[in-house]
């Protein structure tokens, strides 16, 4: 039986439209983030992207990722979200 220490993390995936300015064309973009105990992965979503300059956001889409992904930029983004930190994957001009 593995321990929880040899059990990887979740890393959420937040799929989000963002804009610089609230009557700018959105940008899409992936945040890949680790959550502990009970806190709200949306909110702590949406704070992220305040702090990143974006005037408005939209969820669209929570999941999670449980396995190392193969292709970048996810793979690196997933790594980062396992070290603690946030990973923004922003799709400008898609």
């Amino acid at each position: 039986m593995p321990s929880a220490e040899n059990t990887p993390k979740e890393v959420f995936l937040i799929v989000a439209d963002v804009w610089k300015e609230k009557d700018s064309e959105p940008v899409l973009v992936h945040l890949l983030l680790t959550a502990g105990g009970e806190e709200d992965i949306v909110t702590t979503a949406l704070n992220i992207l305040a702090d990143q300059d974006y005037e408005e956001a939209e969820v669209t889409e929570v999941g999670t990722i449980t396995e190392e992904p193969e292709e970048e930029p996810y793979k690196s983004a997933w790594k980062t979200a396992l070290s603690g930190e946030a990973a923004l994957i922003e799709f400008e001009g898609e």
